[in-house]
Parts: C-alpha cells; sequence; structure tokens
C-alpha cells in the first residue's frame, strides 16, 4: 500500500505543472461522493429492519400469488404461511400446486389454502379474468403478490420465434399482472382497517435494454411503469402500499438453479422484501443486487450492450432452435 502511495505522489510530483489541481480537486470531490452515496444506501439496506406484515395487513387474511407453486412464489407462500396467513396460490402446475398445499398445511394446519389451476398464457379476453374474479370475489385478500413469468417466446432471436409463443409470453409476464390487478383493487380498497399490498416483481432488466431477452426486458419495464402510475392515481387511498421489486438473478428453474456471485436464492429476496413495503414504490431489495446495479451503470453503454450480447447469444440460439 505504502508502495503505491509513494508512486502516486512521485508521479504527481514529476508532473505536478500539466495536472490541473482545479480538476484534482474535482475529481477527489466526485469520487468520494460517489463512494459515500454508495456505502450510505447499502448500509440503509442492511440496517432496515422488516415490517410487521401481520399487523400492517391483517394476520387471517389472505395473500394470493400468482406462479406460487414454485420458485420465488412458493417461498413467498412459505414465508407468509408461518407468518399466519391464508393463501390463494394460482399456477399453470397442478402437480405443483398440491405440493406447496401440503407443505403449508404441515406448518399451520389450520390456515386455508385454496388453489387455482389457470394458464395465463391463455389469458387474451375479458371473460378469462371475470371468470377468475367470481373464484375470489368472496375472500379478503390482503396481499396480492404479482410473481408470474415466463421466459418462454420472451428469450431467443425475435425474428425466428413463433408468433404464437410472443403471444403467450407476453400475455404472461405483462397482461396477467395488470388483469389480476384489476380483478382484486375493488376488493382492497372496501378494506378499512388494515393496510394492503401490491407486491410486483420486475426485473434489473428494466433498467436498460436487454437483448435477446426482448419479450422479458420489455415487459418489465411496462409492469414498472404501469405500477408506479397506479401508485400515484391510488396516492389519496391511504390503505393500498404498491411495492415493485427490481432483483437481478435469482436461483430458480427460471435460470436452471445457477448459482454465482450476485445471484441469490429465493428465500433471501422474500426477507428483504419485508424491509421495504409501506416505505417505497420500487426497489431492488437485496444489497449484492444493488451493488450488481452500480457496477453495471459505471459502464459505458456500449460495454455493457456488448457483454450482454456476448453472455447470451448462443443461449438465445439454442432456445431459438428448440421453438422452431
Amino acid at each position: 500500500m505504502n508502495n503505491i502511495i509513494n508512486r502516486a505522489l512521485k508521479f504527481y510530483s514529476s508532473n505536478k505543472r500539466r495536472i490541473d489541481p482545479h480538476l484534482v480537486i474535482l475529481g477527489l470531490y466526485l469520487t468520494t461522493k460517489f463512494i459515500f452515496r454508495r456505502t450510505k444506501a447499502i448500509i440503509s439496506t442492511l440496517s432496515l429492519q422488516q415490517v410487521d406484515i401481520a399487523n400492517r395487513y391483517g394476520k387471517g387474511s389472505y395473500a394470493l400469488i400468482t406462479g406460487g407453486a414454485g420458485g420465488i412464489g412458493r417461498e413467498f407462500a412459505l414465508d407468509l404461511a408461518r407468518k399466519g396467513f391464508n393463501l390463494i396460490i394460482v399456477d399453470f402446475n397442478q402437480a405443483g400446486l398440491d405440493s406447496i398445499q401440503q407443505e403449508i398445511k404441515q406448518i399451520k394446519s389450520d390456515l386455508m389454502v385454496k388453489t387455482i389451476l389457470i394458464d395465463f398464457s391463455q389469458g387474451d379476453n375479458a371473460d378469462f379474468y371475470k371468470k377468475f374474479q367470481q373464484e375470489i370475489s368472496k375472500l379478503d385478500i390482503s396481499m396480492l403478490i404479482n410473481n408470474v413469468g415466463t421466459i418462454k417466446g420472451s428469450f431467443g432471436m425475435f425474428d425466428r420465434l413463433p408468433m404464437k409463443n410472443i403471444i403467450e409470453g407476453f400475455n404472461i409476464n405483462f397482461v396477467a399482472p395488470i388483469m389480476v390487478t384489476q380483478a382484486v383493487i375493488n376488493q382492497m380498497l372496501l378494506r378499512n382497517k388494515y393496510q394492503s399490498l401490491i407486491l410486483n416483481l420486475s426485473s434489473a432488466s428494466s433498467y436498460h435494454p436487454f437483448p435477446y431477452f426482448f419479450g422479458y426486458g420489455s415487459s418489465k419495464i411496462g409492469i414498472a411503469n404501469f405500477f408506479d402510475a397506479l401508485a400515484l392515481e391510488l396516492r389519496n387511498h391511504k390503505n393500498i402500499d404498491i411495492l415493485t421489486l427490481k432483483p437481478y438473478y435469482i436461483s430458480t428453474a427460471m435460470i436452471r438453479h445457477k448459482k454465482g456471485l450476485f445471484i441469490i436464492e429465493p428465500q433471501k429476496l422474500v426477507q428483504s422484501t419485508w424491509k421495504y413495503v409501506g416505505r417505497t414504490n420500487e426497489i431492488t431489495p437485496n444489497c449484492i443486487h444493488q451493488f450488481k446495479i452500480y457496477l453495471e451503470n459505471s459502464l459505458p453503454t456500449f460495454l455493457r450492450n456488448f457483454e450482454i450480447m456476448i453472455t447470451h447469444k448462443d443461449g438465445a440460439e439454442a432456445v431459438t432452435q428448440r421453438q422452431e
């Protein structure tokens, strides 16, 4: 360390006539400011305490989770069961629904668990969602977790993917969260004793263009924008919290349960989420993912785009070939 400092001082001494001291001061100021802000954000994330969601949203009320039979949705379901919430779990996989229902009953046998088998890829008309709304209309729903998502028809070579797959991908990633919210929001507006929560799974891919993930990234941008606008519309209705999550990679079946420095387990995402409900409308909740964002945003745009292109091109080609 001393050697580095000595070399830096020697360089400055030999070049001080060429170096504008004002630029040096400005550079030091901006660097210090950047480090301070990043450190403050990370410390804030680590020090925040979890919100008592049982008292805030009403223990014994229902939490509705789309895509709740596996991955992130499953972890939300298990965690909410431990906290005493009844559950409505929606998925297209009957075996997965049966499995999560049994797991929840083992946690708390007296909880009400309603499962709904539904394929949101086919949700392209009003009757589809009206039927869904009728199934849940008499339940006290305090939480909606818009978790359902897919990379089918959303990842690959756009010019070669089947049109049917692209439409179904947008139905799942973009249409479903909006229409499910429309199906429950009036019930939430009638709740007066407790708050209600609309929680949405967006993605860090919404921060910048994501080649080969055209359908996934654009859907996540749209979802974040929609729910930011909805939060403004509902600002006079103080009893509804809206939170949109923008995580990086989570170790689920969607990425074949890969592990890595910037890949976190679903349980960590769930636990960090409860620190932000009712406190903000949009967040990347995990400090490791926040650090990843800072790194990517510090890169020149052309380098970031090039890295994404070379990282995902081969995988996009393989996925496209399977769907052609």
